[in-house]
C-alpha cells in the first residue's frame, strides 16, 4: 500500500491468513494498514519483550489451524493402479525404510554416511495421477499417520516466525513418526535467485536446511518440478515420476473405480481407455458423471456406454474450459476497403 508521498517506496503486508495484501482484506482493515506505515515511517520499532510475551488472540470467526493436518492413511499399494517405473521407485522407498538397520549397521552404511539419515522422495506428474494417495500407501504400510503441511499457517508476516513455523513442522512430524508430505511443494520450495524477495529466499533456505537433516521421512508433491530450487537434486533421495496412465492402465482404472454394485448397461471399457486419454482422477470425475446423467433418467435406469461417452467428452471440456481466459476481450474486426 502507497504512503501518500512522493518516494517511489511501497509498503505491502502480508496477512498471516490470506497472504500479501496492499490495502486491506477480510482480516486487516484498510486502517490498520495505514496505521502500520505511519508507524514504521516514523521509524518506531515494535518487538516482543520475551517476560511480557502474551499469546495473540485468535480471529473469532476463523480459529488457529496447526501448520500440519494429522491424516490417517486410508490407502494401501495394493489400491494403486501405477506404471511399472513408478511403483519401482516406491517400492526401493520401502525396502530402504523396512531394512534401514541392516543397511546402516550390518551393511557399514553407517560408517560411511556419519549422521542419521532419513528418506527424502519427490513426486513429480500431472494432476489426478496418484501422488497423494501414493504418500499415504507410504505411510500405511509403514504403519505411520502423515503430517500434511498447511502453507497458509506455515507463512508468518512476522519476520522470524516462518522459521519457527518450518523448524515446529520437521520437529512434530519426528517426534510423531509420521511422513512428513508437502503436497504442491512448488508453492514453498521455489528456486531462489534475484526476482525472488529477499524472505522467500531465506525460507527456501531453512526448509532445504531442515531437509538435509531430517533424520524422518519427507515426500515432495509437485505439478511443476521445473520450477522449484536446484539445491533439492542432492537433498531428494529417489524421485519419482508419476506420468499419465496408457490405455491398459486406464482400462484397470476403470475396472477399480466403477463399483460392482453400479447398475451397468453393457460397457466397452477398452474403447473408453482407449479413446481418452485422461488421469486417474479425471477417471473417477467421468464415473460420478455417469451415474449422475443415469440418475436423471430415474433410479431405475442403466449406467450407459453414452453416458460414460458423454462424461468423459465433458471432462476433456472442462481442460479447455480452464484454460480460456474470459477476461480478455474479443478482438475488434473492422471492414478494411480496399485501394481504389
Amino acid at each position: 500500500m502507497g504512503t501518500g508521498k512522493t518516494d517511489r517506496d511501497e509498503w505491502i503486508v502480508k496477512c498471516p491468513k490470506c497472504g500479501r495484501i496492499r490495502e486491506s482484506c477480510r482480516h486487516v482493515s484498510r486502517e490498520d494498514v495505514r496505521r502500520i506505515v505511519r508507524l514504521l515511517d516514523a521509524g518506531v520499532e515494535v518487538y516482543q519483550a520475551d517476560e511480557e510475551r502474551e499469546s495473540s488472540e485468535p480471529h473469532l470467526h476463523e480459529p488457529v489451524r496447526p501448520v500440519a493436518q494429522l491424516v490417517t492413511p486410508r490407502y494401501t499399494m495394493d489400491d494403486l493402479v501405477l506404471a511399472e517405473s513408478t511403483k519401482e521407485g516406491l517400492l526401493d522407498a520401502l525396502a530402504e525404510l523396512r531394512h534401514k538397520g541392516l543397511m546402516y549397521r550390518r551393511w557399514g552404511l553407517k560408517k560411511v554416511v556419519k549422521k542419521t539419515k532419513g528418506l527424502s522422495l519427490l513426486f513429480a506428474g500431472p494432476p489426478g495421477t496418484g501422488k497423494t494417495m501414493a504418500a499415504e500407501a507410504i505411510a500405511s504400510e509403514l504403519g505411520r499417520p502423515m503430517h500434511v503441511v498447511n502453507y497458509a499457517q506455515l507463512e508468518n508476516m512476522w519476520v522470524g516466525e516462518t522459521e519457527k513455523n518450518i523448524e515446529q513442522v520437521f520437529r512434530a512430524a519426528f517426534e510423531a513418526g509420521a511422513v512428513l508430505f508437502f503436497d504442491e511443494a512448488d508453492a514453498v520450495f521455489q528456486r531462489r535467485g534475484v526476482m525472488a524477495t529477499p524472505w522467500m529466499n531465506r525460507d527456501v533456505n531453512v526448509l532445504l536446511s531442515q531437509m538435509e537433516n531430517y533424520a524422518g521421512v519427507v515426500i515432495l508433491a509437485t505439478n511443476l518440478a521445473r520450477v522449484m530450487d536446484r539445491a533439492l537434486d542432492r537433498r531428494i533421495d529417489i524421485a519419482v515420476e508419476f506420468p499419465l496412465p496408457d490405455a491398459p492402465l486406464r482400462r484397470k482404472i476403470f475396472e477399480r473405480l466403477v463399483p460392482s454394485e453400479a447398475p451397468l448397461a453393457k460397457i466397452d471399457f477398452d474403447a473408453l481407455a482407449a479413446k481418452y486419454q485422461l488421469s486417474g482422477g479425471s477417471i473417477l470425475n467421468v464415473v460420478r458423471q455417469a451415474m449422475r446423467s443415469s440418475l436423471r433418467r430415474g433410479k431405475r435406469h442403466r449406467i450407459t456406454m453414452e453416458d460414460f461417452t458423454r462424461a468423459a467428452e465433458r471432462e476433456l471440456k472442462k481442460s479447455a474450459l480452464l484454460s480460456t481466459d474470459h477476461l480478455q476481450e474479443a478482438p475488434r474486426r473492422e471492414r478494411i476497403g480496399g485501394y481504389a
